[in-house]
């Protein structure tokens, strides 16, 4: 518990110091993301044990780090990915043995759903509105805040398993406590935001409705990664943070979350 608490405080300095230097540098976010992107591909591919060949698990993390930077250049990442998809063919038929279906469900899916995800984080975080750090409150508030509010309340009172086979401590009554718990963050968070921060007003009333749903989403991101794991045998993706795993047991909940809230930010009337 110290080496998680200790790592954890470092981690969230690192974060502010990131942010802070961001809204100075926009492109700091996009070098950390495309550099956290590749981590989290070759989690997946390699620490899992689904890929072991170390060629192709770098052209994975390749373009996982580029596609993120596409997007987010608002470059046309269709040529990259289609190149990308032939490569994987290519794996499959002169290495099959060793590159069967899931190798290469794997190797298709979850690089390029990772890439998104994180240039959807940094699209919200450098969001043309000029509000990117409520977005990223609003996204911790979607994953980490509802993720503690469902352990305590799960602790106290959950009776009824939510996946026992994918994750065995997670229980509805926990789930339900997290939706709630993240309902009132995300009413704290819009408070101190239009009285504290001031300049913005923000619809209360869609972010109610959305928290919820939003707050499902990221446990859903976090059993998906978690039955990913569970078939491969392993507690974590990886040890880079100690005690808290690698950058995909940090972010997971993300996968979803962040790709939703940034299309709603575009197409709803969340903040004026």
């Amino acid at each position: 518990m110290k080496v998680r608490t200790i790592s954890g405080i470092i981690a969230i300095c690192f974060v502010i110091a990131a942010i802070t230097l961001n809204c100075y540098f926009s492109f700091v976010s996009v070098v950390i993301l495309c550099v956290l992107a590749a981590f989290a591909t070759y989690e997946i591919l390699h620490n899992t044990g689904c890929i072991k060949n170390i060629w192709f698990n770098l052209i994975a993390m390749l373009y996982a780090a580029c596609a993120q930077l596409a997007y987010n250049l608002e470059a046309d990442v269709i040529p990259l990915t289609v190149v990308y998809v032939i490569i994987v063919a290519l794996f499959a038929v002169f290495g099959h043995k060793n590159f069967a279906d899931r190798q290469v469900a794997m190797a298709l899916g979850m690089p390029i759903a990772i890439a998104y995800a994180f240039s959807a984080f940094e699209r919200l975080l450098n969001n043309a509105d000029g509000n990117g750090v409520l977005y990223f409150v609003m996204l911790i508030n979607f994953s980490s805040v509802a993720d503690t509010f469902a352990y305590f309340t799960g602790k106290a009172i959950g009776k009824h398993k939510l996946a026992p086979v994918v994750s065995p401590k997670k229980t509805i009554e926990g789930s339900l406590g997290g939706m709630i718990g993240s309902v009132i963050g995300a009413v704290a968070i819009i408070l101190i935001f239009e009285n504290l921060v001031g300049g913005v007003d923000i619809n209360l009333p869609f972010f109610l409705i959305i928290t919820p749903f939003m707050a499902v989403l990221g446990m859903i991101g976090d059993l998906f990664t978690s039955a990913i794991k569970r078939s491969y045998n392993i507690k974590d993706y990886g040890n880079l943070i100690p005690g808290h795993g690698g950058i995909l047991d940090r972010t997971d909940s993300l996968l979803l979350v962040a790709p939703v809230l940034d299309i709603l930010i575009k197409y709803t009337p969340i903040v004026s």
